[in-house]
């Protein structure tokens, strides 16, 4: 399972649901470059990065495809990684193509303050200032297209709260019905089950 955060967070957003699906499935959550323990870097296209996180599970030489998961942001980076690379499946959390570039409304979108008391410091929030525009191109990445008629993997949209446009394709979306865009992290339990599921 790749669990991929969104950009301006690192890894450690996922480690509450990773800790619980250990037992279950080989778990990586991985900083993207300028983020967390990960080196920044001149340029970050998309394509290089999906590359990138692609040589990271095979460097593991597990023989099953991943379930890759993108939150916000990332959502169209695990969208790429799945229209490229065998998946078991694509999960998108609080996905949306409608990002701001400005890092101040960004994280007012993100509305940290909606994360329980116990979770606040596992939300670090990147202090490079050009580091969303840098990620541009991958944010723009479309997180819901068609999938391509050889695509034979399981699509899942999780959602905090409902999503002004319903219709994600043919993904199943489940609502979570909570304040923010963490629902991995408002509802731990809820999102290790709907992961479950997919294994």
């Amino acid at each position: 399972m790749l669990l991929i955060p969104a950009v301006l967070f690192d890894r450690v957003t996922w480690w509450p649901a990773a800790a619980d699906l250990r037992p279950h499935a080989t778990v990586v959550a991985a900083d993207l470059p300028g983020h967390g323990g990960s080196d920044p870097r001149l340029r970050y296209e998309p394509d290089e990065l999906v590359d990138d996180l692609a040589g990271l599970i095979a460097a593991l030489d597990v023989p099953l495809a991943p379930i890759v998961v993108g939150h916000g942001s990332s959502a169209g980076l695990a969208t790429l990684f799945a229209t490229r690379y065998a998946v078991h499946a694509l999960v998108t959390v609080d996905a949306d193509d409608s990002f701001a570039l400005d890092r101040d409304r960004y994280l007012q979108t993100m509305n940290l303050d909606a994360l329980p008391a116990p979770y606040r410091n596992l939300v670090d929030v990147a202090d490079e200032p050009r580091l969303l525009r840098d990620y541009a191109a991958c944010i723009r990445i479309r997180p819901h297209p068609d999938p391509p008629s050889t695509a034979r993997h399981a699509r899942l949209a999780i959602r905090s709260r409902p999503p002004a446009d319903p219709d994600p394709g043919d993904c199943r979306m489940n609502i979570y019905d909570v304040p923010g865009r963490f629902a991995h992290l408002i509802d731990v339990d809820r999102f290790v089950c709907d992961i479950k599921r997919l294994l």
